[in-house]
């Protein structure tokens, strides 16, 4: 079993290389495709604020919760397998991470299946649930039909298979692949807001060119995935219906891991819930400022979020081969760059807001709303960096405890109290439910440091 592992490049990749090359070359094509992926998020946002029309603008920002519980979907089969799979390889049970693959991949279809079902028939009370009016109705709900009904499969599918690719060692097809649906469609926003759709139908034109794109994308790791089983017969890769084995466990190890990062994901859309509720008395330029200073916020997040799910199999592979010096300096590095790029962005947030807010759209309550925003939020993004690798550490290592409570303190338990009573019992009005963050985030990092220190401790008894 042993040769078998060292026949894969993955081993010598999660065993042998040094730290600083093992983190790089896993992370950096999984920053490289969350960089792009915001890019697109920014298109869709950057030729809809053309419009100068806030309700088309603060259509996108209500939808961005639904976009959140597609990820939890994602991130349930996605980080959970992955994580399995990686403690498998480190323990050399390639059989084991194998059916885990397969799994992973039929469990995130079929919930892709009932997502969109739910969308398709009960559309019209979640616009209303997450926060949407008369005004937005029309462009939510075509912005929604397109990308959630439509293009639920392809959306999904394409994250989660992102995750499995990931977790072997093909950090780069992996990057690739979602990349792919970045770029193609920054490429086709324009193309079907303004050339093939009428005026008035920008939203609809963002929303199709959003699901061709994860459409492609999706394809793109089916062929990857097939091309791979049939090279390795016996490998990890593989997407056949899984031969249940007496005793087997493998789907609930792959729920139980992948809950709290999917119950993170979710309880982040819960509060985006709340706080588009919270915002929309002020107005459509206050949800579409808040819209805008959450996408410019997701530089810092999605960048640290890419490091972390870069080095998750890293962490899960040293910790399944009881390797836990080598655990900790791939942790002590990490957590490094991801504080420091988090201050960084937070100094660039405060003290550049107004360029960037209207960079996306130039009309004044927005930017004034957006810049006041961006700012309070930007606090938080070095703290927000700590505790997202915390989370990682503890669902890589398969400890479900630790990083469930760490899920739904941020997010949830934290945050959402603190919207209600900085906005109404502080009387901090709207940016009342942006201090909400940075203040979570504050204790959310205590509790993680706790936690760690204590599994720290737990593991220098080996």
């Amino acid at each position: 079993m042993s040769k078998q592992l060292d026949k894969q490049a993955t081993y010598e990749l999660f065993a042998k290389a040094p730290v600083s090359k093992a983190v790089w070359t896993m992370a950096l094509p999984t920053i490289v495709t969350q960089l792009i992926n915001i890019i697109y998020n920014y298109a869709d946002t950057w030729f809809v604020g053309r419009t100068a029309n806030a309700a088309m603008v603060a259509a996108l920002g209500i939808c961005f919760p639904l976009f959140v519980i597609m990820a939890a979907v994602a991130n349930l089969f996605g980080i959970g397998g992955s994580s399995v799979i990686s403690r498998a390889m480190g323990e050399k049970k390639i059989e084991k991470a194998r059916r885990t693959f397969a799994s992973a991949f039929w469990g995130g279809m079929a919930a892709a299946v009932i997502f969109m079902l739910v969308i398709l028939f009960f559309r019209a009370p979640i616009i209303h649930l997450v926060g949407g009016d008369a005004h937005d109705f029309q462009y939510v709900s075509d912005y929604m039909f397109w990308t959630m009904v439509v293009g639920a499969i392809p959306t999904i599918g394409n994250v989660l298979c992102g995750h499995l690719v990931r977790s072997i060692g093909a950090s780069k097809e992996a990057g690739f692949g979602m990349s792919m649906g970045g770029v193609l469609n920054i490429a086709l926003d324009p193309l079907f807001m303004f050339v093939i759709l009428p005026s008035g139908m920008e939203v609809t034109g963002a929303a199709v060119a959003t699901m061709l794109s994860n459409t492609a994308a999706m394809v793109y790791f089916m062929v990857y995935i097939r091309k791979r089983q049939k090279k390795e017969k016996d490998g990890i890769v593989y997407i056949g219906l899984p031969k249940a084995q007496p005793g087997d466990s493998v789907m609930s190890e792959i729920l139980i891991t992948g809950f709290p990062a999917a119950l993170q994901t979710t309880f982040a859309m819960v509060s985006n819930i709340f706080a588009n509720v919270l915002i929309r008395p002020y107005g459509s330029g206050a949800v579409a400022g808040m819209g805008i200073a959450k996408k410019i916020n997701m530089i810092a997040f999605n960048t640290c979020m890419g490091m972390t799910m870069g080095v998750l199999p890293l962490i899960g592979f040293s910790y399944g081969a009881r390797d836990y010096t080598r655990m900790r300096q791939i942790i002590r590095y990490t957590g490094t760059v991801v504080l420091l790029f988090g201050a960084a962005c937070a100094a660039v947030f405060i003290t550049q807001a107004p360029h960037l807010v209207r960079f996306f759209i130039d009309e004044d309550t927005s930017v004034l709303y957006g810049t006041q925003f961006l700012r309070i939020i930007g606090y938080a993004a070095p703290l927000a960096a700590v505790s997202y690798l915390s989370v990682t550490i503890f669902q890589a290592c398969g400890r479900k405890g630790p990083a469930f409570v760490l899920s739904i303190l941020r997010k949830g338990v934290f945050d959402i109290p603190a919207m209600f009573v900085f906005r109404s019992v502080l009387g901090l009005g709207a940016a009342g439910v942006c201090w909400a963050t940075p203040f979570a985030e504050v204790l959310g990092v205590i509790v993680a440091l706790m936690l760690y220190l204590r599994f720290q401790k737990g593991l220098r008894r080996f």
